[in-house]
């Protein structure tokens, strides 16, 4: 079990081969880098900044296919409903198209949704679910552990990968711990932009709230604030409404309209089905996110809420939750002697 950070970098020099590409940032240490977008962040007010991980982000997926087949099984159902006498088949058509619509539709908006990551300005703590169990950390000493390597195939040729890594502990056992990816996806990722990336997070956490591109504390929101907002909260449907802009650009600019402007043009419509199914999910998901989390970090969340970490009240934690099993056994034992003396023997 890698314990701490240094034991993770470690082990990435032994894999990656080669020390330079690989960088231990700390919390308390300006890393001398501009903050940028840090992965996919999904909020940022004066109590915590969260970030979406790369399962939220393609959540709805499949309820997107399912927009996208049944869409266009409706369509041709109602051309055939204009043009000709419907048969039979295409009854069966215009079931099953809304059959790929609504159960994928059901299944993924009834899922527990996959709940971001949390960094928690108050009480200087960063939060995570890991299939319904709490890991955490405190904001103090924390390390990050910044890596970058290739990755060669025979389609892109080199590709430069890496990683934004940190330690979790569980909460409830101590010595249980996880590596947490806060950078998202690695394609593409190199440590320059890993470094920018945890300076965002830092100065969140340190200087506060609101900081300008430089990373200057501001007394309120700023545009460099509300474009970062903005870039992290785009969603596959924003995309592709985007995509209908660059055929209109290029024509305002009189230079022709490129290839690549008319095929982007003509996939944010081909498209459109799936990208409004996946952001039918998501929606619903972020309005389920708050209620997915324990009490225990809700009420920290809050603006008014307690101020001790999780780190502090863990033991008395694990105490009471001694005792409340201890309780649970008891009670079964005496359940079973109960029914031990009534059945008969």
């Amino acid at each position: 079990m890698i314990e701490n950070v240094r034991q993770l970098f470690q082990m990435v020099v032994d894999k990656v081969g080669d020390s330079s590409r690989v960088r231990i940032l700390k919390g308390s240490s300006n890393s001398g880098s501009y903050p940028s977008l840090p992965g996919l962040l999904e909020a940022q007010n004066e109590e915590y900044l969260s970030l979406r991980t790369a399962s939220a982000d393609l959540k709805g997926i499949f309820t997107g296919m399912g927009f996208l087949l049944g869409g266009y099984g409706l369509c041709l159902f109602a051309l055939i409903f204009l043009s000709s006498d419907v048969s039979s088949i295409d009854w069966w058509l215009l079931f099953y198209s809304i059959l790929a619509i609504v159960l994928p539709l059901v299944w993924e908006t009834s899922r527990p949704p996959s709940l971001p990551i949390i960094f928690n300005r108050r009480t200087q703590e960063i939060y995570y679910d890991r299939k319904g169990q709490l890991y955490h950390a405190i904001w103090e000493g924390i390390e990050a552990a910044a890596y970058e390597y290739n990755m060669v195939n025979q389609n892109t040729g080199s590709m430069p990968h890496g990683s934004l890594e940190i330690i979790l502990q569980k909460f409830g056992e101590p010595d249980d711990r996880i590596v947490l990816s806060l950078s998202g996806g690695a394609a593409g990722r190199q440590i320059a932009t890993l470094i920018t990336m945890s300076e965002y997070v830092r100065r969140y956490m340190t200087v506060g709230p609101w900081f300008d591109e430089a990373g200057r504390k501001t007394d309120q929101i700023n545009p460099f604030i509300e474009k970062t907002l903005k870039e992290g909260r785009m969603s596959f449907l924003d995309y592709e409404r985007s995509n209908r802009e660059y055929l209109a650009q290029e024509r305002r600019e009189g230079n022709g309209i490129s290839g690549t402007a008319v095929f982007l043009w003509v996939g944010s419509y081909l498209f459109f089905p799936m990208a409004y199914g996946m952001e039918v999910v998501q929606r619903s998901d972020r309005k389920k996110i708050m209620r997915q989390w324990p009490e225990v970090v809700r009420v920290r969340l809050h603006p008014n809420g307690p101020k001790t970490r999780l780190i502090d009240i863990e033991e008395s934690y694990l105490v009471q939750r001694e005792k409340e099993e201890q309780q649970k056994q008891k009670e079964l034992e005496e359940l079973h002697e109960r029914m031990r003396r009534t059945l008969p023997r």
